[in-house]
């Protein structure tokens, strides 16, 4: 299996063992960005143009790829990867959550938690408008991949 771009069924519990695989697999692709504060690499996965994934099909690409705008990446569970790829560089423990909103019948997206000062900090870089530490909708669903 080639893990610099994964196709999955799409379904979280699938989806999350191949992500952490790619973290485990590709986080020395964060190295250029390991010297950068948490609130700097968040604002720069943030900013990454959001892609989605061709349909029908679920991507997870290494960070390399993200942070270069190669393929496909910009999803939600590519920035996840992205970041989650730098927490474990700097020795940030991270874990992945994926959610359903209320009227949805799968959970459909995914971020990054990160464990700073005895607690989980809600890590969405997903898009512009989001704020680290913040949650920006309540969810009917919340698992843990």
């Amino acid at each position: 299996m080639n893990l610099t771009t994964v196709t999955t069924d799409g379904q979280a519990v699938h989806t999350g063992p191949f992500m952490h695989r790619m973290v485990d697999q590709y986080h020395n692709d964060m190295l250029p960005f390991a010297h950068l504060p948490l609130t700097e690499v968040f604002d720069l996965i943030k900013n990454i143009p959001f892609r989605p994934d061709p349909p029908d099909r679920e991507l997870l690409q290494r960070p390399y790829y993200t942070m270069n705008g190669i393929g496909y990446g910009g999803d939600c569970d590519d920035k996840s990867i992205a970041l989650a790829s730098w927490a474990t560089l700097t020795g940030i423990p991270y874990r992945f959550v994926a959610v359903r909103k209320a009227g949805r019948e799968h959970l459909h997206h995914v971020f990054t938690e990160l464990y700073i000062a005895d607690r989980w900090i809600h890590a969405d870089p997903t898009y512009p408008f989001n704020t680290l530490g913040c949650a920006r909708e309540t969810y009917a669903q919340y698992v843990i991949i």
